[in-house]
């Protein structure tokens, strides 16, 4: 018999439940507290293990199981298929690493401007969506100890939105398991921002600040789209230099997620290039389309956190001048995604 604990998603919530889990036969039984689970073993699909980064167990209908006792999944799945056995190789092997350096540096000998945005979009494909997903929980553990705090909007508010999340994310079978998290973020005001490996971060200013749940689920759209994209990890890799580049291609995923602690100020005060931008616009124009609600939305919620934006700037400006003692400026939705009118021409012409 094998044991291990683990921490167990149902796959439908964010919600987190410690378990235990022992294979009895060719069978997995999950128990904890109004967890109990029995799955065949030969139907559960274990991710190929990166490093020390925790492990995920897929199981039937979406739930998982993540552990950290690599012992205990080796045991439980000694075979490992030839894709995972020559990652492992790969990772033993520095000749392969230090070949794939050579090819980057062929590509940024221009410069940094030009040249580690491009390497850090060719590392990123070697990146397991497993390890970008760790990356995002360390660092949305990092925002809420030192930028936000939980949500003020009732469980009910949080259900509908969460349901038309779920409509917009359904059927995309990216890899990426998508959570919608609230949190009430003074700070930074209306706001939302996407956090790599699946999870999308939506302040209440933001909720409130919107007319209507189509326009709520415009923003979340154009955050999936970066999502898809990788551009958080892209963010990451390529503001930490040429160092951050050969942790990713050396598969150390333990030193990709302590850049956790840099994400957020990147996120929120450094914000994503016009590409990026560009980027998770045409994908959020596609999909709204896809399930039925127009672009036009997005040029809506575009046009009311522009207005907002213009507001806290001239409060701002007043505050510097000494004509105000009570406004400061604060970061938002509008202050790392610029470019505003020709966005909002893009999103009204994609109608």
């Amino acid at each position: 018999m094998i044991e291990f604990d683990a921490i167990y998603y149902d796959g439908k919530t964010s919600a987190r439940t410690l378990v235990h889990a022992q294979s009895l036969g060719k069978n997995l039984f999950v128990f904890g507290p109004d967890v109990t689970i029995k799955v065949p073993i030969g139907e559960v699909r274990a991710d190929a293990r990166i490093g020390s980064v925790r492990r995920t167990l897929n199981l039937p209908g979406g739930a998982q199981l993540q552990t950290d006792d690599h012992a205990a999944l080796a045991a439980l799945f000694p075979r490992v298929n030839r894709l995972e056995t020559w990652v492992q190789k790969l990772e033993q092997r520095w000749h392969y690493v230090l070949a794939a350096l050579v090819t980057i540096a062929v590509f940024s000998w221009w410069g940094v401007v030009h040249g580690l945005p491009l390497a850090a979009k060719i590392v990123t494909a070697w990146v397991p969506i497993n390890v970008e997903a760790a990356l995002g929980n360390q660092t949305l553990a990092t925002v809420d100890k030192s930028i936000c705090g939980p949500s003020q909007l009732s469980a009910e508010r949080q259900q509908v939105l969460r349901s038309n999340f779920a409509v917009l994310t359904s059927g995309l079978n990216d890899g990426y398991n998508y959570r919608l998290e609230f949190r009430d973020c003074k700070g930074i005001g209306s706001n939302a921002f996407a956090l790599p490996g699946g999870t999308i971060v939506i302040t209440d200013a933001l909720i409130k600040l919107a007319e209507n749940d189509q326009q709520i689920t415009a923003v979340l759209a154009h955050e999936v789209g970066h999502v898809r994209n990788r551009h958080g990890l892209r963010l990451v890799l390529q503001s930490a230099g040429a160092a951050a580049l050969i942790t990713a291609l050396a598969g150390d995923a333990v030193s990709i997620t302590a850049l956790a602690v840099a994400l957020p100020t990147l996120l929120l005060q450094t914000g994503y290039s016009r590409e990026f931008e560009t980027e998770a616009d045409t994908y959020a124009f596609k999909r709204l389309k896809e399930i039925g609600l127009s672009p036009k939305y997005f040029a809506e919620m575009l046009t009311r956190l522009e207005s907002e934006h213009a507001a806290k700037k001239q409060a701002a400006d007043e505050a510097k001048s000494g004509k105000s003692s009570d406004s400061s400026p604060a970061f938002d939705y509008l202050s790392t995604h610029p470019n505003t009118t020709e966005r909002i021409q893009r999103a009204l012409a994609n109608q």
